[in-house]
């Protein structure tokens, strides 16, 4: 007995057996071209126009008209050059129905530097880890614009970061109209098991909110210097 045949259906012009001639599976069938990866068929005043999907140009697209004329409008599409170094990505916002939309995400070495140093300090990971070839592996794979950069050049973030927040600080310091409460915390790194001491303030805003702003912090190494 013969193993029957498996069909996709999806490559069948029709339910039929056999293949189909019909209006409907040759135009499914020019539609395959590589030109139609950045057009959309659409029936404009009663014709059967491709648009761009980039520029939203306008060209011809009936089923006799081709597709040569599509490709050599994708090699000077003005729309192409800059979505090449784009990617399509899920918003976070949504529509009115509750659908997430499709939104271009240009990529932005400066805030992904500044995402990886937050990171890095949120988690206390050492500065090392971005010389790991797991690291840098895994970071061409997600984005190949990403440019790799050495501990120094993270360090370097960090203290920025730093310079940052006590400029807020400070800010806020100078803005407050009410009294400020100190007080001091021990508590140890769980991933550098060191101990610290954490000098914090706390004051109410005037939005009723009591913000908690850390002020300074010693190790137990360094903590007779301080005394």
């Amino acid at each position: 007995m013969s193993t029957p045949h498996l069909v996709d259906e999806d490559n069948l012009g029709g339910i039929g057996i056999g293949p189909s001639h019909s209006p409907a599976a040759v135009s499914n069938k020019r539609k395959t071209s590589e030109a139609w990866k950045q057009f959309k068929k659409q029936k404009i005043n009663g014709k059967e126009k491709a648009v761009c999907t980039l520029c939203n140009a306008k060209l011809v697209g009936g089923v006799n008209s081709g597709t040569s004329h599509l490709l050599n409008h994708i090699k000077i599409c003005p729309m192409r050059k800059q979505t090449d170094i784009r990617q399509y990505t899920l918003a976070n916002n949504k529509t009115e129905d509750g659908k997430d939309t499709l939104e271009p995400y240009t990529f932005d070495p400066i805030v992904v530097r500044r995402k990886l140093a937050e990171m890095i300090i949120l988690h206390e990971y050492p500065l090392r880890m971005v010389e790991h070839d797991g690291f840098r592996e895994y970071s061409i794979a997600v984005q190949p614009l990403f440019k790799l950069i050495s501990r120094n050049t993270i360090k370097r973030h960090i203290l920025q970061i730093y310079d940052m927040e006590k400029e807020k600080t400070i800010s806020v310091l100078e803005a407050n109209r009410s009294r400020i409460s100190i007080t001091t915390d021990m508590w140890t790194s769980s991933n550098q098991k060191k101990g610290f001491m954490m000098v914090t303030m706390h004051f109410i805003d005037d939005s009723w909110v009591m913000p908690s702003l850390i002020l300074r912090y010693h190790t137990s190494l360094n903590f007779y210097t301080i005394l």
